[in-house]
């Protein structure tokens, strides 16, 4: 077909960077070949021409056209078909195609859209309008496979994710399911409704979503599958659409939960025998008390130590001490579990009911209930002397084993739980001084072991009044960059006579006495003059951790005082770290929190220590506002050989960056604990291995900034 003459003279354009994209001109007319080639040249485009069905299909192939312009009519083909034809190949399948007719009638054009045109042109043409034509429907294919490509990046990204995510639409029914799992399961689900998808608990709180009923946050639903070792849990979260719709994206929780059952396992129970630990005692026990309601009652603590058990580690090694102990619990254990539930209340004459628990070391504790007099004390006392006279049996050893017991009861002896323990501790070693292998009653003991107390305790105010106390630090280790960040203060007694006295000894004296809160505000001031003087050094980087007892952290005005000293050494206080002990966490929570939480706010650090060997209390650890756990030395001191605690490092370290907390590991003494800790990304760590506690003079590895 013949171009009318008005239409014959394409028009000049300014020649455009198309970044040589490709036009197929389908068309046996020469002139309309030649004018549309020039025009879409002159516009930048290359170009081709082909003049019948058998160029335009090998075009298609060798030539890649990024669109085509092709006549309805041809010779020996019908452009509908050879258009239909080309929608075949895998080539051409997003090419657009653009029919070229002179016929006006919408038959016509509806066939070319149905035979898979994209578009079609009216002949004769406006030549200045045909690359700006062009030019649209390329953009708009740009577009499109810009859309799918952002949609196939964004799948890739879902698919990668470790959640499984829901679309629902507005009634309810599941329209969209994408998952990482190369496995199909779900698919099969879409088109049904919540109900026949999703847990009671999940479809529940997404029927509330969609009437619009839920809370403002995001509805978060646990739920568990399955029973047995095969049970695994999820977690559900419903996220309402602004189109009504809703997305309810699930995330396999079970290693979260396990590892924070683990964390609750350690914070209760000892790892080697798996008795309850001295924490979970402490807390039976006060609950004990408070439900000690009858006055004719008693409530006994045995504390039991192993004659001479360091004998056995010090000849047979830890191993062989370790499977007594194991086995020592075990005989305990069973031979003094009783059923709570089985005596009646009131009933005088039921057995005492038992709790056992492991210490630490070769100290074991027993807490009797229900007592009707003293005499069944010594009872259940001889009874665990007969039972662990019994012979053991351990890694080819036969031992005989004896114990040492110191009884304390309530509420003769004492009200508070510590002090019973602390009095049941002294009347152990009056049984120890009477030969062993026996047992004492507190009353019995107080004055001769409260003398020496007495001592140590007038020596130590005499010692901190004259400055005989020393302040020792310890370097902290930053395992990412290998660089000495800080150091922890730690208090040190020189004694004339003695030598070096251990904290363990001194400490609880001072706790004990309320001298733990004037020795307290020491070292933090202490800690601040040192920071003064290694900011003056270059050294404003550093930052010091002090350890806080309870006793200040009680006192109304401890807050104000250590901000005061910061203020007078002018040191920020993002440079100081208090430490806490997870029982401190209990003692007045709410007085606790309001403490933490301006100390906080002043921009001073908070760490749990010793974390793991107390009372975790994992119910507030979200809530407190605290910046980092302290793993306790003894789930350090045998990395990374011992597959429990290396279990017990990786969880607390997960559990951690679960929480957004900084972790950081005491008691590092060589480079395969060191290498390990660096493995599961801890953030810290500090012990013998990166430097031992000095005087400030003999610190080692401390860089100015650059």
């Amino acid at each position: 077909m013949t171009p009318s003459p008005a239409s014959t003279s394409p028009a000049t354009l300014p020649t455009q960077d198309k970044s040589q994209r490709r036009v197929l001109i389908i068309d046996d007319d020469p002139v309309f070949s030649l004018l549309a080639s020039e025009a879409l040249q002159q516009a930048g485009y290359d170009t081709r021409i082909a003049t019948d069905a058998r160029q335009a299909m090998s075009s298609f192939e060798d030539y890649k056209p990024d669109l085509a312009l092709l006549d309805v009519n041809l010779p020996g083909g019908n452009g509908f078909e050879i258009c239909a034809t080309l929608r075949s190949l895998a080539s051409a399948c997003d090419v657009p195609i653009v029919m070229v007719t002179g016929q006006n009638d919408t038959e016509s054009i509806a066939r070319a859209y149905d035979v898979g045109a994209t578009d079609f042109i009216h002949k004769p043409v406006l030549w200045p309008t045909l690359p700006h034509r062009v030019d649209f429907m390329l953009r708009a294919l740009d577009n499109l496979q810009a859309l799918r490509e952002s949609e196939r990046r964004n799948r890739a990204l879902l698919q990668a994710l470790p959640d499984t995510i829901y679309l629902v639409d507005s009634k309810g029914v599941l329209v969209e399911h994408i998952s990482g799992s190369e496995r199909n399961y779900g698919r099969g689900l879409v088109g049904k409704p919540l109900e026949d998808v999703f847990p009671g608990a999940v479809a529940r709180a997404a029927r509330q979503a969609l009437r619009g009923k839920s809370a403002t946050e995001p509805a978060s639903i646990e739920f568990k599958v399955r029973q047995g070792k095969g049970r695994r849990w999820f977690e559900a979260r419903v996220r309402p659409q602004a189109d009504g719709s809703l997305l309810i994206v699930i995330r396999d929780a079970t290693e979260r939960r396990e590892a924070k059952a683990r964390i609750e396992y350690l914070a209760y129970y000892d790892t080697l025998t798996r008795l309850p630990n001295r924490q979970l005692f402490v807390r039976a026990a006060a609950r004990a008390i408070a439900e000690s309601q009858e006055p004719a009652q008693l409530v006994a603590l045995l504390y039991l130590d192993l004659d001479r058990f360091k004998r056995i580690n010090d000849n047979l090694g830890h191993a062989v001490g370790n499977a007594l102990l194991q086995e020592v619990a075990r005989r305990l254990e069973q031979s003094l579990k009783t059923d709570d539930a089985s005596a009646p209340p009131g009933d005088k004459s039921a057995p005492a009911r038992h709790r056992v628990a492991r210490f630490g070391g070769d100290e074991f504790g027993v807490l009797l209930t229900g007592l009707g007099n003293e005499q069944q004390a010594v009872d259940i006392a001889n009874h665990i002397r007969g039972l662990l006279a019994e012979p053991f049996q351990c890694d080819g050893h036969r031992f005989v084993i004896t114990p040492s017991i110191g009884i304390a009861l309530y509420p003769r002896d004492g009200s508070d739980i510590e002090d019973l323990l602390v009095k049941a501790d002294m009347a152990m070693y009056q049984a120890k001084d009477h030969g062993r292998n026996a047992h004492a009653f507190y009353g019995q003991t107080m004055g001769m072991r409260s003398l020496g107390r007495l001592e140590l305790e007038n020596e130590l105010r005499r010692t901190f009044e004259s400055g005989g106390l020393q302040v020792h630090y310890q370097p902290k280790l930053d395992l990412a960059t290998g660089s000495i960040i800080g150091v922890e203060a730690l208090l040190r007694w020189p004694h004339a006579e003695r030598g070096w006295i251990s904290p363990d000894t001194f400490i609880p004296v001072a706790e004990e006495t309320g001298l733990i809160v004037p020795m307290g505000d020491w070292v933090i001031e202490q800690a601040c003059r040192q920071l003064a003087e290694w900011k003056s050094a270059g050294l404003a980087h550093l930052s010091v951790a002090v350890n806080v007892s309870v006793q200040q952290f009680a006192r109304e005005d401890f807050v104000d005082t250590v901000l005061r000293t910061l203020q007078q050494h002018g040191v920020q206080p993002q440079r100081l770290e208090l430490e806490i002990t997870e029982s401190l966490l209990m003692k007045n929570l709410e007085q606790t929190t309001a403490s933490m939480r301006r100390f906080r706010q002043a921009g001073i650090a908070l760490a749990i220590d010793d974390f793991g060997t107390g009372y975790s209390s994992l119910g507030y650890l979200r809530q407190l506002p605290l910046d980092a756990l302290k793993i306790d030395r003894s789930f350090v001191k045998d990395l990374p050989q011992s597959d429990d605690d290396a279990a017990i490092c990786a969880a607390i370290i997960a559990l951690a960056r679960e929480l957004k907390l900084k972790v950081i590991a005491e008691g590092v003494e060589n480079a395969a604990q060191l290498e390990f800790l660096r493995g599961h990304r801890c953030d810290q760590a500090q012990g013998y291995f990166i430097g031992r506690p000095v005087p400030v003079a003999q610190l080692q590895g401390l860089r100015a900034e650059s």
